[in-house]
């Protein structure tokens, strides 16, 4: 399926989702953006490339899970896709689907390469005292190297 209709398919869904009910999934303390505040905080970055990390690193998910796992991640992290289409744009449609492509990603957006292994921790850790318990191994699925 083209990138374009596999969004569209998504976003169609996770609408349809949210309409019906949601799937039952607890949403995380805080949502995403408090995610990307406090990774932009923790690393001292600015809020712009917090959120393009983030998002090059959710783009990983997207391309690596399976429909149904991402469309939980996404009910769990809402403005999860507004992440992701933000960090197209800082990286000009260049979106990773494996964390090799993040660290080129990273490389591009003038951060370490080696820091995408620490921001994987940091979120992973966070997910987990937060409220995200149950999302935490779908991100580990797909954040794999």
């Amino acid at each position: 399926m083209h990138r374009l209709a596999k969004t569209f398919a998504i976003v169609a869904m996770v609408t349809l989702s949210w309409t019906s009910t949601s799937l039952g999934h607890a949403q995380v303390k805080g949502g995403i953006d408090e995610i990307v505040r406090e990774l932009g905080f923790a690393n001292e970055m600015p809020v712009a490339k917090s959120v393009a990390a983030m998002g090059a690193m959710l783009s990983v998910a997207r391309a690596k899970l399976p429909e149904r796992e991402y469309l939980q991640l996404v009910d769990s992290l809402p403005g999860t896709e507004r992440v992701i289409t933000q960090a197209s744009n800082a990286l000009s449609g260049e979106l990773p689907t494996d964390m090799a492509g993040v660290a080129k990603a990273y490389d591009k957006l003038a951060l370490p390469p080696s820091q995408a292994t620490a921001h994987r921790r940091f979120v992973l850790d966070y997910l987990g005292k937060n409220g995200g318990r149950k999302i935490v191994p779908l991100l580990q699925k797909a954040w794999k190297e």
